[in-house]
């Protein structure tokens, strides 16, 4: 043994003791300016001390952070150790009220942000009487979260964020999108899931299904006879039978024919039930002979989503409600407390549906205009299913052509804004297509090296349970798969070889 490794080895139990030292007073240190984050405290933000939470099998070790922004917007941030420089805020959907994700991409070194927009999921809708919470739900409280997450996240690491990150599905995307237009310089890519930006339009059209489902209502049992109808007629018509309508557009669905005959009562549709299927179905027309509301595409009727906006469900009131003939009118009402006139019983969807436009004004998106976001280098990616129930995709579609129009065109367009329909996804999760996606990865790559998305690859990934669907509904698949989405107006297109259930048999093509 030399002289310099007897030296070495008689040194090593210190040099152990001080690495082990280092770590400590490394650990203690990052305790301490997690918990120090309260000082940022002052008249507009109460922050509380943060809390240093060790890492799991799941999750690393982060800093967690909570606030409350002018008395009344939460919100919360996690930082990793290990920070990659990103920001992801999560919008939360449906009426908001609680804090949405904020550590499903620590792992991939993000910090997290998110906010419930100041108010409390109990309350119900009783927020929407409250100007200022109405306001905050609509778009002041992602804005002023997200500037604080911001503050929060430069004061922990020691300097700015490289890039900042938005998300969100439903309301969510709503919210997401209104950051594009209101807020451009909030965030540099945003992911927008089956966006609801057009209550004017979204609210009528529930209450006039709610108001058919009243007279003449579908059951679980009904939905599956036009599931069943609507697979037989359209399945194939893509040339893989795999319980998917790749393009539900060109799916025609005899429905006169699902009516019972005399005696029968079972596997068909009473005449009622097949007027509110077929105004379900198809455009509800406006005063103009426009369309007003676009109707639901045919395909995945029993996959829960239909279910879990008409059925009643006992989670949303005493007696049993259901959102189409009780929440969405709910709403309304308080949105629309200051005008005298209206009766919620009185409404006329269509001959009313001007009245609802300066109400509803901080909650829509009416411009196409996305020159700002645009011109920081912005990227604005939409995702949205074909069979999504409340929100029809072909509004979002129209917007896409809208936006197509005021910026230059769709190659100009699809610069810095693309989006990804996808076959058989009902609303934000679920349903017989391959759903589950990531588009986190494409986004980052797009915003940060330039390279657009075409092709995202998804998958089912089998049986999945989901609170905004129905629980009692047929499962969508039993089996796992994966399918490429691709930037609309293209469509994924089965080869003719291969393993229809394997993504790489499949190109994108134009429909």
């Amino acid at each position: 043994m030399t002289n310099a490794l007897r030296s070495a080895l008689v040194r090593l139990p210190a040099i152990v003791a001080l690495v082990y030292a280092t770590a400590l007073a490394a650990a203690a240190q990052g305790a301490s300016s997690c918990r120090n984050l309260y000082r940022l405290t002052d008249l507009q933000h109460a922050i509380e001390p943060g809390i240093r939470v060790e890492a799991t099998d799941e999750l690393p070790t982060y800093c967690r952070v909570r606030g409350v922004i002018n008395r009344a917007i939460r919100f919360e941030v996690t930082l990793p150790e290990a920070w990659n420089g990103r920001l992801m805020f999560e919008a939360v959907g449906g009426s908001a009220g609680v804090i949405g994700d904020t550590t499903s991409l620590l792992d991939r070194g993000f910090a997290q942000a998110s906010t419930d927009t100041g108010h409390e999921f109990a309350e119900g809708n009783d927020f929407v009487k409250q100007p200022e919470a109405l306001l905050d739900y609509a778009y002041r409280g992602v804005h002023l979260a997200t500037r604080a997450s911001k503050r929060v996240i430069a004061h922990y690491y020691g300097r700015d964020i490289d890039h900042a990150y938005l998300q969100g599905c439903s309301n969510g995307g709503r919210a997401a999108m209104l950051e594009a237009a209101r807020f451009p310089e909030d965030y540099d890519g945003i992911i927008a899931g089956a966006p609801a930006f057009q209550f004017q339009e979204f609210m009528p059209w529930m209450v006039a299904v709610g108001r058919r489902q009243a007279a003449h209502p579908l059951d679980r049992a009904a939905l599956e006879v036009l599931d069943d109808a609507s697979r037989s007629a359209c399945d194939a018509l893509d040339g893989v039978i795999d319980g998917v309508i790749n393009d539900p557009r060109i799916c025609r669905l005899d429905l006169d024919s699902l009516v019972c005959a005399e005696g029968e009562s079972k596997g068909c549709l009473s005449a009622g039930q097949l007027e509110t299927a077929r105004f379900i179905y198809e455009d509800m027309i406006g005063a103009d002979g426009n369309v007003q509301s676009p109707g639901v595409p045919p395909g995945a009727e029993a996959a829960g989503d239909w279910g879990g906006w008409i059925l009643r469900n006992e989670a949303l009131a005493d007696a049993g409600g259901s959102i189409v003939g009780d929440l969405i009118p709910e709403m309304l009402t308080f949105l629309m407390r200051h005008d005298a006139e209206f009766k919620i019983d009185e409404f006329d969807p269509v001959g009313d549906y001007e009245s609802l436009a300066d109400p509803l004004t901080p909650l829509d998106l009416r411009t196409a205009d996305l020159s700002e976001f645009r011109d920081r280098g912005g990227k604005l990616l939409i995702y949205q299913g074909w069979n999504d129930f409340p929100l029809r995709p072909q509004r979002a579609i129209a917007y896409l052509e809208s936006v197509e129009q005021a910026m230059g065109g769709a190659d100009a367009t699809a610069d810095f804004f693309r989006m990804f329909m996808v076959p058989g996804m009902v609303h934000c999760a679920g349903g017989p297509g391959a759903w589950e996606a990531d588009y986190v990865d494409p986004l980052v790559k797009w915003t940060e090296q330039g390279e657009a998305p075409e092709r995202i690859v998804a998958t089912h990934p089998g049986p999945t349970e989901f609170d905004h669907l129905d629980a009692e509904a047929r499962a969508g698949q039993d089996r796992t798969f994966t399918r490429p989405l691709c930037a609309y107006p293209k469509l994924a297109q089965y080869d003719g070889e291969g393993d229809p259930d394997n993504e790489t048999n499949f190109r994108c093509a134009a429909p």
